[in-house]
């Protein structure tokens, strides 16, 4: 009777550590597909342009735009760019957005919608869409067309 017990612990303990791994396997899946997605890939795309605006990291800002976004801040020098976010800092007049609460993706664009303050008026809410165009592979902010 012993013998059996302890091999019949020893299956259902196997069977629950299998079960686990396979549980825990598919929350991976399931987590690396959601931080691939399309929205969450423009998400990161809106964090990234918020925090290079925040810190004023011109180059950054650069990359992350196209159209007349992009023209702007390949034709602003580094110094007039420098000049422009003191400002903006000094003003507390730079945005800060949470998170995205809606994206409609339609081929190679996407419109997202956030809500945003700036630290001069954190108690002033305000819905702001942020345009994407995906370019190479690669969403970008840009101008509404």
């Amino acid at each position: 009777k012993h013998g059996k017990a302890w091999l019949f612990a020893a299956i259902a303990a196997g069977v629950i550590v299998v079960a686990a791994i396979a549980v825990a396997g598919i929350v991976v899946y399931n987590n690396n597909q959601a931080e691939n997605s399309p929205e969450a890939q423009v998400q990161g795309t809106i964090d990234t342009f918020v925090a290079a605006l925040t810190q004023g990291d011109l180059a950054t800002l650069r990359t992350s735009t196209c159209g007349s976004l992009a023209e702007y801040y390949q034709g602003i020098s580094d110094q007039d760019f420098a000049e422009v976010h003191q400002v903006a800092v000094t003003q507390q007049n730079i945005p800060v957005v949470g998170g995205v609460d809606a994206v409609q993706i339609t081929g190679d664009t996407a419109i997202a919608q956030v809500k945003a303050h700036t630290a001069a008026n954190p108690g002033e809410q305000s819905w702001r869409t942020f345009n994407l165009e995906k370019v190479d592979g690669t969403w970008k902010i840009c101008d509404p067309r």
